[in-house]
């Protein structure tokens, strides 16, 4: 033995190097010294016991101080210790969160398909035709906006909102289809029937089948349409059910033109402006009140404007998205 351990007390072998890594890391030339330093000085085998349990149980032993090798040494033994169990612990915590992450997706991914619309939209001088998921069809007017749920498949629930102008064709599926248009909700099985719905305005002409129309707020009873027959409602008005409408010509716009019946200019002013955006103005204010019949085609937007100035005898010239109407 190079020391003399016959004078070791418990903070001597606390501070003992080559004992606090045989008992952290026991060999078999360590186990053979300290086995034989026992047998040799047997007073101090208790003490060296003791010693043993404490350097297990202490997270800082006790060092002497100043010594910065013997520090950067034992740092080092309990920086070994503290990361080998840790492995496991992160590997787990990895798979939580993997577990965690793909259920956190999956919710915010039925929340989406549960809550989101598809949205149907057309611009100016423009017709679109839409399948929807119960096979029913809508054709959608020029500037005018459908939307129904992402879910319907699922939900079974046939409803669709409408901004602007649209004429459907209804499957009869046996469940009851729904269009909401502003406060207005019409309620059908299977039927065809148009409906248009700009600046507050609602109108609801039917082809064929039947519908039920109610109005959010309990503004008027609901009305029940007969083929043939129409409905109009403004904000802070009493409904009106009209018979005897001409279906041909309030569905003229899904077969690209325009049937006029003894209809005021301000009126084809006004589709001029939902339909294409333009702002008109008349040179000659008595020419809105003015009334006009035939068949227009508007397959092209320059045919209309066209067959109008032919019709009103006037003089159109655009500028921008504005149209003077000037006498000739």
């Amino acid at each position: 033995m190079n020391k003399d351990y016959r004078d070791y007390r418990m903070e001597d072998f606390l501070a003992d190097e080559y004992f606090i890594r045989w008992v952290k890391f026991p060999d078999a030339a360590a186990d053979a010294f300290w086995q034989q330093l026992a047998a040799d000085v047997p007073e101090k085998a208790p003490l060296m016991r003791e010693a043993r349990e404490v350097v297990y149980a202490l997270s800082t032993p006790v060092l002497e101080k100043n010594d910065p090798a013997r520090e950067k040494i034992w740092q080092a033994v309990l920086d070994n210790i503290q990361q080998t169990p840790a492995r496991p612990l992160r590997r787990y915590r990895r798979t939580w969160l993997a577990a965690a992450s793909v259920l956190l997706l999956l919710a915010l991914g039925a929340t989406w398909y549960f809550t989101s619309t598809i949205i149907v939209s057309t611009g100016y001088g423009e017709t679109r035709e839409v399948i929807l998921p119960d096979h029913s069809s809508l054709m959608l007017n020029a500037h005018s906006t459908a939307s129904y749920a992402r879910s319907w498949t699922v939900t079974g629930r046939r409803e669709v909102s409408l901004e602007g102008e649209a004429f459907f064709d209804v499957k009869h599926t046996g469940d009851t289809f729904r269009v909401q248009a502003g406060p207005a909700c019409i309620t059908v099985l299977g039927t065809a029937f148009n409906v248009r719905h700009r600046e507050g305005m609602i109108a609801v002409v039917l082809q064929r089948g039947r519908v039920r129309i109610d109005v959010a707020n309990g503004e008027g009873q609901p009305a029940f349409l007969q083929p043939g027959e129409g409905w109009s409602y403004a904000h802070q008005q009493q409904p009106v059910v009209m018979q005897a409408v001409d279906t041909a010509a309030a569905t003229a716009w899904t077969r690209h033109e325009l049937l006029l019946n003894a209809t005021k200019v301000k009126d084809v002013i006004r589709l001029l402006k939902d339909n294409y955006g333009y702002t008109v103005v008349l040179e000659d204010s008595t020419i809105g009140e003015r009334e006009i019949k035939g068949r227009i085609p508007m397959q092209r937007e320059q045919d209309l404007l066209f067959v109008l100035s032919r019709i009103l005898d006037v003089d159109i010239q655009q500028k921008n998205d504005t149209l003077l109407f000037t006498t000739r």
